[in-house]
């Protein structure tokens, strides 16, 4: 059945990328997507993580044949600059959900949160609570994942008239296990923040866990602050303030998109559309002073 759309120039199928399946983000955004096209389309899931991507022919053969459009939600390499190069001979409807974190990917349309502001807004919660010594743990170094969350937090923090310099920022791995470690480093410091804000969820979750073990009190003797909204945010001990990234939604608006661009790809559509954010406060943090 395949090859015989293959020969009649149509697929019926969209290509869903996502860095790791196991994602309790990309799962969300996934019901979404699934909501608005499986009545219409066959959704082909692959991963972009190292060691996946690289030899997965089957997606190259579905790329090269053509599917009728893409979904990335984490537009990374080999698929960026894959999918760029067919849309310069034949253009290819392409939706980003989430953020592009590529320069390249930038022509496309994208369906995301300002990550910018909700970084901000959430930094300045914690100081409005009376906090000024706090710390921002971020993704890798020229991660564009979270770049723009460490601008807001740096944005927030200078507006308060509050100290940053290179020791108010932690790269690390974008996990719970990366979470531990920030927590390794954090604790072991002779100066102790009061609120550490993490880039996301899973990291927040890791440095919780680390401080639990090595007996210190959250919120009493540290505020922590994740990003995404998980399913484990509200069941964590004690429960985590995080800001809500409308997951499902992103997914819905990104199959949106896409149909809209399969439909009628001569269309000027606006290429970003923000969702709105907020903030969800838990008792992982608490007002000092």
């Amino acid at each position: 059945m395949l090859a015989q759309n293959f020969r009649r120039g149509k697929t019926n199928i969209v290509l869903v990328v996502v860095h790791e399946i196991g994602s309790w983000l990309f799962a969300e955004i996934l019901e979404g997507i699934r909501s608005v096209l499986d009545t219409r389309y066959s959704i082909v899931l692959t991963e972009s993580r190292p060691g996946v991507a690289e030899g997965n022919s089957f997606i190259d053969m579905l790329v090269a044949k053509q599917v009728e459009g893409v979904i990335l939600l984490c537009s990374t390499l080999p698929f960026s600059k894959k999918l760029i190069e067919i849309n310069k001979s034949k253009p290819l409807p392409i939706v980003i959900g989430l953020e592009p974190i590529s320069d390249d990917l930038s022509q496309f349309p994208s369906v995301h949160i300002d990550n910018y502001q909700a970084a901000f807004d959430a930094t300045d919660y914690l100081i409005r609570t009376g906090h000024s010594a706090i710390l921002f743990v971020s993704g890798p170094r020229n991660s564009y994942v979270t770049s723009d969350r460490e601008l807001g937090f740096l944005e927030a923090m200078r507006l308060a008239g509050l100290p940053v310099d290179e020791a108010s920022i932690i790269h690390s791995d974008l996990t719970s296990n990366g979470g531990v470690n920030a927590a390794m480093e954090i604790l072991s410091r002779p100066q102790m923040p009061t609120a550490v804000f993490c880039a996301n969820d899973d990291m927040a979750l890791g440095v919780l866990s680390y401080a639990a073990r090595r007996g210190f009190k959250v919120p009493e003797d540290l505020s922590i602050m994740g990003f995404d909204d998980t399913r484990y945010a509200a069941i964590a001990n004690p429960p985590l303030s995080t800001v809500l990234q409308p997951a499902r939604e992103i997914g819905v608006s990104a199959a949106l998109r896409l149909l809209r661009a399969i439909d009628t790809p001569e269309g000027n559509a606006v290429r970003d559309e923000i969702l709105p954010h907020r903030l969800v406060i838990r008792s992982s943090t608490r007002p000092i002073g």
